[in-house]
């Protein structure tokens, strides 16, 4: 393997690639089945990501293993299920898609640099999961704004994770910067208590789990990019997030476009997630 990545970078970059639509097709999984298992706890106790096997959202019918394959399926299909005809959203095979090219880019690029073998290993399996879990988030977003606050709060650990890796005063870096973005989410719901609005929370319910998504957003970034520069990032994202919530929250309007607005901050903060990692990339 170790050869076929130094003699054959387009060769293993293909390879990647197809490994990136089968987290993919698994992305679409999970985007599927976490709001099932938020909304109905109970009756759903012996449903999770891996079980029971997938089957038709229509009606139910087991999907055979011919076709549950990434992309393919769909194609061969013609974008509709072969147990009922129903028309399969195009969001499935678009997230498989998006997942293929990006790793197969981003494997690609770095292996085309000139790294040492474990520089190479080192970037690429953060990069991936990074990508990985921002396509699981951006599909989320589109299913459902309530239980992206997972998917960032597990790559917050991803990120402490990587961070431990490379030094102790990384890690010290990254916890720092969580903190601060955590005391920040707090002392913004301590404000808006203290000015009186009515529908702010008491101090009871003032905890991590209480927050909104954008914090833990912010609070992965920080974990993350566990640097000066990106500290500041995080600190302007964090007014900003703060500023758009507080306007969605006081909006008059029907919660529908509530919802949306809180989901376009998510979104550009996935957005310059990834920018930020690429520019990180570009200056190795």
């Amino acid at each position: 393997m170790t050869e076929l990545m130094w003699h054959s970078p387009m060769a293993t970059s293909l390879l990647l690639g197809l490994l990136g639509c089968c987290v993919g097709s698994f992305i679409n999984v999970v985007v599927y089945r976490l709001p099932i298992m938020r909304e109905s706890p109970e009756e759903t106790s012996g449903y999770n990501l891996v079980w029971p096997p997938s089957s038709c959202t229509f009606c139910g019918v087991a999907i055979k293993i011919q076709h549950n394959l990434p992309i393919i399926s769909y194609l061969w299909l013609g974008g509709r299920s072969a147990c009922c005809q129903e028309p399969i959203s195009r969001r499935y095979i678009a997230t498989e898609i998006s997942a293929g090219l990006i790793t197969a880019g981003i494997s690609f690029w770095l292996l085309n640099h000139q790294f040492e073998m474990y520089r190479v290993s080192a970037l690429l399996l953060p990069s991936l999961l990074l990508v990985w879990w921002l396509v699981a988030i951006s599909g989320m977003l589109w299913h459902s704004s309530q239980d992206t606050k997972t998917l960032w709060q597990s790559l917050l650990w991803i990120g402490l994770l990587m961070a431990s890796q490379r030094d102790a005063f990384s890690l010290s870096e990254a916890i720092f910067g969580v903190c601060l973005i955590y005391f920040l989410a707090l002392l913004w719901r301590q404000s808006a208590i203290f000015m009186g609005r009515k529908n702010a929370p008491g101090p009871s319910h003032i905890d991590q789990h209480s927050l909104q998504p954008v914090w833990h957003s912010l609070a992965a970034m920080a974990a993350w990019f566990a640097l000066p520069e990106a500290e500041a990032l995080a600190i302007g994202l964090a007014v900003a997030a703060a500023w758009g919530l507080w306007t969605a929250r006081n909006n008059q309007a029907a919660d529908f476009s509530a919802q949306w607005r809180a989901r376009t901050v998510e979104l550009a903060i996935v957005f310059t997630f990834g920018i930020t990692w690429v520019l990180i990339l570009a200056d190795l």
